[in-house]
């Protein structure tokens, strides 16, 4: 790949405004209780959970429909033509705000960067504590199933939004010449950034050369109903991985899942980022990747 145009990667990855967080992004239960009739609300889990109960209203988009296995690596995105016909069928349309929520917030945050990949981020948000938190605050939830007419959904796709394998591996060529503002951000467990841990599916042990470490988890409170860490501590979190309103952030993690949730929070803080969605399951398989072994964070 020329230079110019790993050049034009990183510059298409700096949004505009850099920093300033996307408060719309993240909403409380308390919202949600009050804003129920006014926006497209969709559950990502399984049917066996959601029949039992659901906030009212909701719709379901199971995790098997969100991802396909491609080639040997699991959990990559869908065909546009695939994803357009699953959120007309979840009736997220074309106009009206889409609240996603989760048991899992991996789960949230994945359906969430499927639909900035769509071209729909800027009118999706995610239930911060998802449906347990919604359960703890007392609000009413259902086994009922509500019938709802498909709408249709129009893909916008943002592909400054997807890594390729291809061109990360110019990116970790060139990254000292060229790319001193590039920070890969592995979301891995450190056991597994480190290589003590390899993963299923996992060809070679260890991380992309250059990454930096920080575990997906890292970015929620601990407890039964993790919900996301105080924007000061998020920033506090990033700035120490390397990550400025000028840097080129890419996320990764084993397949793509993980790495939704940093994704997800390096757009709430409003910084840009792209995700590598074949992540370390692809990367660790190609033959001529290097692959780095740390003690190190």
């Amino acid at each position: 790949m020329r230079k110019f145009s790993l050049l034009a990667v990183l510059v298409l990855a700096i949004p505009l405004g850099a920093q300033t967080v996307r408060e719309e992004m993240v909403v409380s239960t308390e919202w949600l209780s009050k804003n129920l009739a006014s926006v497209n609300l969709i559950e990502i889990g399984d049917r066996a959970s959601f029949e039992a109960a659901h906030i009212p209203g909701a719709r379901l988009i199971e995790r098997h429909d969100l991802v396909v296995e491609r080639g040997s690596v699991p959990n990559e995105l869908p065909s546009l033509t695939a994803l357009e016909a699953l959120f007309t069928r979840a009736g997220a349309g074309d106009d009206k705000r889409i609240v996603l929520y989760s048991n899992y917030p991996i789960l949230a945050a994945r359906a969430w960067f499927t639909l900035d990949y769509l071209g729909h981020g800027s009118r999706t948000s995610i239930l911060d504590g998802g449906f347990a938190k919604w359960m703890g605050d007392g609000y009413e939830t259902t086994s009922e199933l509500t019938l709802f007419e498909p709408v249709l959904f129009r893909a916008r796709p943002n592909e400054s939004t997807v890594v390729p394998i291809k061109t990360l591996k110019s990116l970790v060529r060139w990254r000292e010449e060229l790319a001193s503002n590039l920070v890969m951000i592995d979301s891995r467990s450190t056991h597994q950034f480190r290589g003590t841990e390899a993963g299923p599916d996992v060809t070679r042990p260890g991380h992309i050369p250059g990454a930096v470490n920080v575990p997906w988890d890292e970015n929620f409170t601990a407890g039964s109903v993790p919900r996301l860490l105080p924007v000061p501590e998020l920033r506090e979190l990033y700035t120490t991985a390397g990550v400025s309103p000028k840097s080129t952030n890419v996320a990764y993690c084993r397949t793509g899942m993980q790495a939704a949730v940093t994704y997800f929070v390096l757009r709430y803080l409003g910084y840009g980022g792209m995700l590598y969605d074949g992540s370390f399951v692809e990367w660790s398989s190609e033959p001529n990747t290097e692959v780095t072994l740390t003690s190190a964070r």
